[in-house]
C-alpha cells in the first residue's frame, strides 16, 4: 500500500523543498529518503537498531536516522512538519498515542503539522478481500492484518498487535499532546498508482477506506 500512503502524505505536506521533516517510526527509511530526494532535510527515528542501520546505509541523501522512541527522542532543531505512517495504531492505549504527539510538538514550529496514517476509526469491512491484505476484528479494539501474496492469495505475514481507536480517542490524544486542531482525510490512489495496479485493485480501498489520514496542527 506504499503506492497509496506515501503519495497521500506527500500531497498534504505540499512542496517540501528546503523544508525540515521529522518522520516518527521511520523503519528502514524509505519515506524519509523519498523526502530527501525531494530536497527536504529529513530526520527519522525508530526503535529498531537493525532497521536504523539499514536506513543509514542509504547514502547521498540529506537524511538522518537515529535509534529512539517517543520517550527518548530529542533534536535541537525545529521541523516544519512531522509524519508517521502506520505507527500510531500500534500504541496500546490512548495515553501512549498522546506520547507521540507530546514528543513531536516541542520539535514543531508554530503551525507545524503532524500527519499520520492510521487504521480508519470508521472501517468495518472486516473479512473482506483487499487483494493483498485482509483485516479481521479480534477482541476489544484489536485487529489482525494478514498480508497476502497477490498471485496465490497465501498469507505471507500476519500482524496482531494493531488497534482500531475511535476518532475521538485520536483527537483527545493529539490535543493533550500539544496540538491545537485536527482533521481527517480519506485515501484515494493517485493516477500513477491506478495506472500501475489497475482501477479494480484500488476499488475496495476507495469504497471501504481501511486507512485514514489524521492531520493535526500545532
Amino acid at each position: 500500500m506504499t503506492l497509496l500512503h506515501d503519495p497521500a502524505v506527500e500531497e498534504v505536506l505540499g512542496d517540501v523543498n528546503k523544508k525540515r521533516i521529522l518522520e516518527i517510526g521511520c523503519g528502514d527509511g524509505p519515506f524519509s529518503s523519498l523526502l530527501a530526494e525531494r530536497s527536504a532535510t529529513a530526520v527519522g527515528y525508530g526503535r529498531s537498531p537493525q532497521q536504523i542501520a539499514e536506513a543509514q546505509a542509504r547514502v547521498g541523501l540529506d537524511a538522518t536516522f537515529v535509534v529512539a522512541t517517543p520517550h527518548t527522542f530529542f533534536h535541537d532543531g525545529i521541523f516544519d512538519a512531522a509524519t508517521s505512517v502506520l505507527v500510531l495504531h500500534y500504541a496500546t492505549s490512548v495515553e501512549e498515542i498522546a506520547v507521540f504527539f507530546r514528543s513531536a510538538s516541542p520539535h514543531l514550529g508554530p503551525g507545524g503539522r503532524f500527519i499520520s496514517v492510521v487504521i480508519n476509526p470508521l472501517f468495518s469491512a472486516f473479512g473482506q478481500d483487499f487483494v493483498v491484505r485482509c483485516f479481521a476484528r479480534l477482541e476489544s479494539n484489536n485487529i489482525r492484518v494478514e498480508f497476502l501474496d497477490r498471485a496465490s492469495g497465501r498469507d505471507e505475514i500476519t500482524l496482531e498487535n494493531i488497534h482500531q481507536y475511535a476518532s475521538e480517542e485520536f483527537e483527545r490524544a493529539a490535543i493533550s499532546g500539544g496540538m491545537k486542531s485536527v482533521a481527517w482525510r480519506k485515501f484515494f490512489a493517485m493516477p500513477d498508482a491506478i495506472e500501475q495496479m489497475g482501477a479494480s485493485f484500488w476499488q475496495p480501498c476507495h469504497e471501504h477506506q481501511p486507512y485514514a489520514l489524521f492531520v493535526t496542527q500545532k
